[in-house]
């Protein structure tokens, strides 16, 4: 069967999933054919549903398959809505959206299908039995709709077998317009990750991203985190399985949940990256957990080395990084570590946000990065419930601080299913009426004015790199502070408009400009990014 993948990146910078990437490798393998919509500006493939309902119709697909994430949903049930008028081909959504909104996502009336958890298995069962004719209401994993007045006879067509005991215990409910649902509970995950084919990457226009990233590859070696963040799904997604899967053969438990392919598989999936992507000159490990030490770091370090060699960036964990794990990612020929910071108040940091970790610890971690020639690169949020105008400075004077070489701020979105998500509705934090505004994390809040104003998270959003630069206490600091009260003293109206942020980017490139030929140290934009232009890096920028 053809299962036709769509994916966006609209407003955003272009990206390659992994997770659609194992997922149609996954279906190859099983004999179907697979095709992918890539919808960003980047690849010329723009927002125009005209041309995706044509392209949809064209290939004609046995099921249509949306990837979402939270930020892209108000873009996805868009295009769903006008493929479904259309046409009556099946439409499955999963994703990160898909576990933390499932019974949000399946009222929808385009939606016939969404899967929660991972998705290999379900997806497989679910086009196999698409293809057969056969009922696919007990498909793990799988919120199904069946229409009105169909689930009777759907049932009393499978007669007494498995399909109609399993649906019966299903937890289900009733929408709006009669149309009932069947949530299945999920499966056990793949737990042998050299068992999974290589990522498709070829559905991808791999080679074109490749190039808008100057040469880096994403790549994942592992499922699973054992830490438990409040405004990270890992927690809820992992607390789905165990509590579906209690008392049952399939039972999980933490030590289950973090996953690695062994080093042969991680190796063999690098060079086939490599094989078929010469323009590939970096990697860039994703997994959440890659730089914990364990006997498989340890394994995989000389063989990477000897056998791969390519330079690369991966993620750490700033309680568990320390200089074993330097020395490891050193000898492989780490360039970039990252880790999160999240928040300059130590209280948001570790109470709202559970992550635990003092300024100690990352002024330590962040030094160690640079003693053996790992650039730090630091992810942080603004805008986080209980936060204040100044805390959100705070973030921007610690990072300064750490003298991060990479920079990463977005807006904390509450993604549904964390306890973040609990927190902020049980506090009344949420507008519902922004939720479908806010279409990127480099955007605005979908939080109440509460602890801070909208127009104070806009100006900080936008002057957040002058706050670096005005936090590092050297020659350029003063004249950015300068430009920063100039700014914030704009009228309100002009900030919520938009019309400051272009004047602040006609400055932003006169400032970056002077200062690079007085080589001043000083952060500057690259595509998202906020980047240590600095003698300690020579000026580094790759």
């Amino acid at each position: 069967m053809r299962v036709l993948f769509i994916y966006t990146d609209i407003g955003i910078s272009v990206g390659y999933s992994c997770g659609i990437g194992v997922l149609s490798a996954y279906l190859k393998r099983g004999g179907h054919e697979t095709k992918l919509l890539h919808v960003t500006d980047e690849l010329d493939y723009p927002l125009d549903v005209e041309r995706i309902v044509k392209d949809v119709l064209e290939y004609q697909p046995g099921l249509i398959a949306f990837s979402a994430v939270t930020n892209q949903w108000f873009y996805v049930k868009t295009i769903a809505k006008f493929i479904r008028r259309a046409c009556d081909i099946p439409i499955i959504v999963g994703g990160h959206h898909a576990n933390s909104a499932a019974r949000d996502i399946i009222f929808e009336p385009s939606v016939d299908y969404v899967c929660k958890g991972e998705g290999e298995y379900p997806l497989l069962e679910l086009v196999n039995r698409l293809e057969a004719g056969a009922s696919t209401l007990d498909v793990a994993n799988l919120l199904i709709k069946v229409r009105a007045g169909e689930l009777e006879l759907e049932l009393a067509a499978t007669g007494t077998d498995g399909v109609s005991t399993v649906v019966r215990s299903a937890p289900s409910f009733t929408l709006p317009n009669g149309d009932a649902v069947i949530d299945n509970p999920v499966g056990r995950w793949p737990d042998d990750l050299n068992g999974l084919p290589y990522e498709d990457r070829e559905i991808f226009s791999y080679d074109r991203i490749v190039q808008t990233r100057h040469g880096w590859a994403e790549v994942i070696a592992s499922r699973g985190c054992p830490y438990a963040c409040t405004y990270c799904f890992n927690t809820p997604f992992f607390d789905m399985y165990k509590q579906d899967l209690k008392g049952t053969a399939q039972e999980v438990k933490m030590k289950d949940f973090v996953r690695r392919r062994n080093v042969e598989t991680t190796i063999g999936m690098l060079r086939d990256v490599m094989d078929n992507y010469p323009d590939v000159k970096y990697f860039t490990f994703v997994d959440d957990v890659f730089a914990i030490y364990s006997r498989w770091l340890a394994d995989l370090a000389p063989v990477y080395k000897r056998e791969i060699g390519l330079p690369f960036a991966c993620t750490s964990q700033p309680l568990a990084f320390d200089e074993k794990i330097a020395r490891l990612l050193k000898e492989m020929g780490c360039k970039v570590v990252k880790m999160g910071v999240e928040a300059g108040n130590p209280t948001i940091r570790n109470r709202v946000l559970n992550r635990s970790i003092p300024d100690s610890v990352l002024l330590e971690d962040f030094a160690l990065a640079r003693k053996y020639g790992l650039k730090p690169q630091a992810f942080n949020m603004i805008g986080l419930p209980t936060e204040t105008l100044d805390d959100m400075i705070q973030t921007a004077r610690l990072n300064a601080q750490l003298r991060a070489y990479i920079v990463w701020v977005s807006t904390f979105m509450p993604y549904p299913g964390t306890k973040l998500w609990d927190f902020c509705q049980e506090s009344d934090l949420i507008d519902a009426a922004r939720w479908d505004e806010v279409k990127s994390y480099r955007g605005g809040t979908v939080l109440k004015e509460a602890t801070f104003r909208h127009v104070e998270l806009e100006k900080v959003r936008v002057m957040f790199r002058w706050y670096l630069n005005a936090s590092l206490e050297n020659e350029c600091s003063a004249e950015y502070q300068r430009h920063i009260d100039e700014l914030w003293n704009r009228p309100d109206d002009h900030w919520l408009s938009g019309d400051v942020e272009p004047v602040w980017q006609d400055r932003e490139a006169e400032l970056d400009t002077r200062f690079r030929r007085e080589e001043v140290d000083h952060y500057v934009g690259k595509k998202y990014v906020n980047v240590l232009w600095a003698r300690e890096y020579d000026f580094d920028l790759s």
